[in-house]
């Protein structure tokens, strides 16, 4: 292969043009029917100011080229006495872009044609013939054509349809949509063939609900197009031969649609999403607490308030589930509570403290989402109904709409400014003191049955505002609304049913009423997927359907346990009312069956634990728009299996998810491993090597999502808390995974703030893995911020090494090696060999955090065999059999999962269940925290026979622990009891059970 830049000459006759032919040179002219519809004439003549290039046509129709930076072009045309639209009329590009995104186009006459070229020498090259006047995109590093136009495919203007049509695409070139249909459904994420038309409804009922409006598409061969539009878009990727889109502006009596599309070259689908979602906005990056487990009160419409939540969430706990986000759903509201006659504003007699339980969820890590439905706005403080100086639309043209005198005008700014200033004195202005850390803008999508000439506050018409009227909203709720009155102190989550391109950068969506169903789920799968590549990486989806009732044990166990929590979003919420259909239909993991409350604990201990892993990868998104649920096609454009498996996707860059899909235990669903690396299998860390040739048989279990981790990968972890407001970021957790190098960086922030965005305030944390060497360096963090560390214990695992070896932290001594990690965190230091699995765990000591980097801690093979393990076995209070007592992990410092709380009944205990390999008298030790002022004695039984009372005296803090200690004598056994009761009012927290 030369390697050769192209010349211009080389671009030109690639392109068909003629190097040197006169000025007046033709291509041959279009067919009579072509003529029928206007296309771009002859060339007429061009200016440049350097960054826009303008042709006039012979005939006054105008084209302009302008350069967005070096990677993204903008293409605008039109007819003969129009003139361009204003950049700020479509705002789903950021507005600052327009003039922000610089960049420069040198510009060639070459006679018969222009080439123009951006900035870099791997950007955009564009071939503009000039008679007629036809283009061609080319990438400028290779010469290689991106996309192009002829005689007969061009652009055109019919009426109110403007149409880009290009020449039919290359052999092989496959297309991925952006956002996604009514309802977050996507059949495929390959959509090579098929026309994709995804608008605002027209149906006028609950069937127009929450779209994901974003004209964006992406090419296998390493270029996107963006339609800045909102009018309706249809694309054809190859139906009957024709590879184009348009606009249709239905023949109203306003404005027409113009031909205006952005070329974004990648050539990767990772820098493609970086460059268009810096065009529209970098997608909002919510609080920590928003990747936490989020919960309902829909299932309980006639018993929800304010002690229903505090005795709901405390219940919840004490099971040992976790919980982050309280969702409410209409009972908090005042008025009648339900879906009408509420409005926004905390009910007096179901509410009558929301300042008290502010106090109450700050102290237990909780926050609060609060929904605004649109069919009571009417019923709110201010509301002016009709047209400006109202806050709706002409009442003619909302005959045809339900709960028609309440329909906002989003587009209006005083419509946005009176729905914001409900929201702020109602419940998020801070002198309050209510809680309120979310919007749920509920139902802005049923609006179809408005006609598309129906004229608008902003003086467009209907047709041309719909697809933007989520932005608006959106745009008001966060702009011009969190953005001004809450600053940086707090981060939103809002989020609404529908969305349009750009609005991202204000806020989120979810996709509304779904069913309950195995097919719903599969195409919510896909739907997530298209979201994240169209700049929504954050989706948000009612986890096991909306409709269902009571769901079978598999489907909450596959959809609601296992996939929600795998996806960036997870939220369970139904409609099925408990009252009607009983507990079962709740979905609330404590009111499901034990088979059901086994996975969700498990799922929830994953997700938890991997939080830090998670929260990277959102963070990431926000600031590059990688999806943190990645369809394959993302990191393997150019291979055909990334197009037909869309049912899996890479959970971040390590971990990839298919999830169960069936109800049949047993089941065979087919997964592809991509070639080139081992895989493990994330539940047993079986391995199998990739291919592209055949997939993985596996061999479904109900409740158990198919998980691999790519060999080489870097997992960050914490340890398990029921709330993100619990972590403790003094103990990170590293899994390495043999068979390549690899590496991550951990992001870390004050979970709250905008700080980390307007302040620099955040830490990014390098954990690099070579592989040859079994070497972990964990680096000290670049960056701090408020809370951040200053010590840190680290555990890193080797997984898939063949044999133990010894191992050393810092040059030092060869560690002591246990039988359990816990054993050798209570040692201080220590190594952990798991034979079954083949993980190998090194437990360093407690290591100063010096901010700017360098090596915190350097894991590595000591030179040594590994040890015989010491005999000390610790056994979590927290995966004992309880009676009375309950699961907490408010206080840090707890050594597995959690701790036990006895919360205040005499003969409450904690029973452990034991192997005791031979007979003899053992050190007992109870590992513990008092925060109190006085004792407090637990009575300690071996096989229910008393062997001593322990004190339990003060530890002087809840996060300050000690251990009680005693001797027994221990019978040999594989089920040996220990049972610790509380002989007064309460014990204290119990940690583990320690037997040397």
């Amino acid at each position: 292969m030369s390697s050769r830049k192209p010349t211009r000459r080389d671009f030109l006759r690639a392109a068909g043009i003629a190097v040197g032919a006169a000025a007046g040179a033709r291509v041959p002219a279009p067919t009579a029917s072509a003529r029928a519809v206007e296309t771009l004439a002859d060339y007429g003549g061009h200016s440049t100011d350097g960054r826009t290039v303008t042709t006039t046509s012979t005939t006054g129709q105008h084209l302009a080229i302008t350069a967005y930076g070096d990677h993204v072009v903008r293409v605008r045309a039109v007819r003969g006495g129009e003139t361009f639209f204003a950049d700020d009329r479509y705002e789903m590009v950021d507005p600052a872009n327009h003039a922000g995104m610089t960049g420069s186009l040198r510009v060639v006459d070459e006679g018969a044609g222009l080439t123009i070229t951006t900035g870099a020498a791997d950007g955009i090259t564009i071939v503009l013939r000039k008679n007629p006047l036809r283009l061609e995109y080319r990438r400028t590093s290779d010469n290689s054509l991106l996309a192009g136009e002829d005689a007969t495919r061009s652009m055109s203007w019919n009426g109110s349809v403007v149409t880009q049509a290009f020449t039919p695409a290359a052999s092989g070139e496959r297309f991925v949509k952006g956002g996604h249909g009514l309802y977050g459904r996507a059949p495929g994420v390959d959509r090579t063939g098929e026309v994709v038309s995804h608008n605002y409804g027209a149906r006028g009922d609950h069937s127009d609900q929450a779209p994901a409006i974003v004209p964006l598409y992406l090419s296998s061969r390493g270029y996107a197009v963006f339609v800045n539009t909102t009018f309706d878009t249809t694309f054809s990727f190859g139906a009957s031969g024709r590879y184009e889109f348009s606009a249709d502006g239905h023949d109203t009596s306003g404005v027409r649609p113009q031909i205006d599309f952005f070329v974004i070259e990648g050539p990767g689908f990772a820098a493609l999403l970086d460059r268009y979602t810096r065009l529209t906005g970098r997608p909002r990056f919510p609080r920590i607490g928003v990747f936490g487990l989020q919960l309902s009160d829909k299932n309980f419409p006639s018993v929800s308030d304010q002690n229903w939540w505090t005795t709901r969430i405390t219940a919840l706990r004490d099971a040992g589930f976790p919980l982050d986000v309280q969702v409410h759903d209409n009972r908090w509201r005042a008025g009648s509570g339900n879906w009408s006659g509420s409005w926004f504003e905390f009910s007096p007699v179901r509410w009558p403290d929301p300042a008290g339980f502010k106090r109450w969820a700050t102290e237990n890590g909780v926050l609060t989402t609060l929904d605004y439905n649109r069919n009571n706005s009417n019923e709110m403080a201010g509301w002016i109904p009709g047209p400006p100086p109202g806050y709706s639309f002409a009442p003619a043209d909302l005959t045809g709409v339900s709960d028609n005198d309440a329909v906002p005008d989003w587009s209006n700014p005083a419509t946005r400014a009176w729905v914001w200033r409900v929201f702020w004195t109602k419940a998020l202005d801070p002198a309050l003191g209510f809680p309120g850390d979310a919007l749920w803008l509920d139902e802005p999508d049923e609006m179809g049955p408005i006609p598309h000439n129906a004229l608008a506050a902003n003086g467009q018409r209907w047709a041309e505002l719909r697809n933007a009227y989520f932005l608006h909203f959106q745009k008001g709720v966060g702009q011009e609304g969190w953005d001004r009155y809450v600053g940086t102190a707090k981060r939103p989550w809002t989020f609404t049913r529908g969305a349009t391109a750009g609005q991202q950068r204000y806020g989120h969506l979810w996709t509304g009423d779904i069913d309950s169903t195995y097919s719903e789920m599969r195409e919510q799968i896909r739907g997530m997927q298209n979201a994240g590549l169209g700049g929504f990486p954050y989706s948000n989806i009612d986890a096991g359907g909306f409709f269902g009732g009571v769901l079978s044990d598999a489907l909450y166990r596959n959809w609601v346990a296992a996939w929600a929590s795998t996806s960036p979003i997870w939220r369970p919420h139904s409609t099925g009312d408990t009252a009607v259909l009983g507990r079962a239909a709740s979905r609330w993991p404590i009111d499901q069956g034990a088979a059901v409350q086994a996975d969700f604990l498990k799922y929830s201990r994953v997700r938890y634990t991997l939080l830090p892993y998670v929260y990277s990868i959102a963070h990431a998104a926000h600031a590059t728009g990688m999806p943190m649920a990645r369809a394959m096609v993302i990191d393997h454009q150019h291979n055909g299996n990334a197009y037909s498996h869309d049912l899996q996707y890479m959970w971040g860059p390590s971990i990839l998810v298919m999830p169960v899909t069936t109800d049949v235990d047993g089941a065979v669903q087919n997964v592809w491993l991509p070639a080139g690396t081992t895989w493990y299998d994330f539940w047993s860390d079986a391995r199998t090597a990739g291919s592209d040739t055949a997939d993985k048989a596996h061999t479904t279990r109900t409740g158990e999502i198919v998980m691999y981790v790519r060999a080489g990968s870097v997992l960050p972890r914490y340890r398990y808390a029921q709330s993100t407001a619990f972590l403790d970021r003094t103990h990170l957790e590293v899994d390495v995974y043999a068979g390549g190098d690899g590496s991550f960086a951990v992001h870390e922030d004050d979970g709250v703030t905008e700080e980390f965005r307007v302040g620099s305030a955040a830490s990014t944390t390098a954990l690099t893995y070579t592989d040859s060497a079994r070497r972990v360096v964990v680096d000290h963090p670049v960056g701090t911020y408020r809370g951040a560390p200053t010590e840190r214990r680290y555990v890193v695992r080797f997984h898939g090494l063949a044999a133990p070896v010894g191992m050393r932290v810092r040059g030092g001594a060869a560690l002591p090696a246990f039988t359990g990690e816990a054993a050798a965190v209570l040692n201080g230091s220590g190594q952990v060999w798991d034979p079954a699995r083949k993980v190998l765990s090194v437990v360093t000591p407690t290591i100063a955090v010096v901010t700017g980097g360098g090596a915190a801690a350097v894991v590595e093979p000591s030179g040594t065999a590994f040890p015989t393990p010491s005999g000390r076995t610790v056994h979590g209070a927290e995966d004992a059999a309880l009676g009375g007592a309950v699961i907490g992990s408010r206080h840090a410092g707890y050594t597995g999962n959690g701790y036990v709380d006895f919360t205040g009944a005499t003969d409450d205990f904690v029973e452990w269940t034991i192997a005791v390999p031979s007979a003899g008298t053992r050190a007992l030790g109870f590992r513990y925290a008092n925060g109190g002022t006085t004792d407090r004695p637990l009575r300690v039984s071996v096989g229910g026979t008393v062997v001593g009372t322990l004190p339990f005296a003060p530890t002087g803090a809840w996060t300050t622990w000690a251990t009680a200690r005693l001797t027994a004598a221990l019978p040999a056994g594989s089920a040996i009891t220990v049972r610790a009761t509380a002989t007064g009012a309460s014990g204290g927290n119990l940690d583990c059970l320690v037997v040397d």
